[in-house]
């Protein structure tokens, strides 16, 4: 189950962050690149599996819709991780 929880570090992206299998990074980054201008996926624990998507203002309605189809395809766990600036 997707969580809706956002956590907002700065001003200007809302990041989000999930346990996904290795098998399905590729997978997940693919996709979200074609939604360029809205996110941004990166890799913050390769090891342990825990992706970064920072969702631009204006769009964190329509990610949650999309996030909400994928995890139908990928096994999106929500993670906690802390860091001081959603920046990239």
């Amino acid at each position: 189950m997707i969580s809706n929880d956002t956590t907002n570090h700065d001003d200007s992206m809302i990041c989000r962050y999930f346990k996904v299998a290795h098998r399905d990074m590729v997978f997940l980054k693919f996709i979200l690149e074609a939604y360029e201008g809205m996110n941004v996926m990166s890799t913050v624990d390769n090891k342990s599996g825990i992706i970064r998507i920072a969702i631009m203002p204006g769009f964190v309605d329509e990610m949650n819709g999309l996030l909400a189809e994928l995890s139908r395809d990928v096994n999106m766990e929500a993670a906690e991780w802390h860091e001081e600036s959603c920046r990239f």
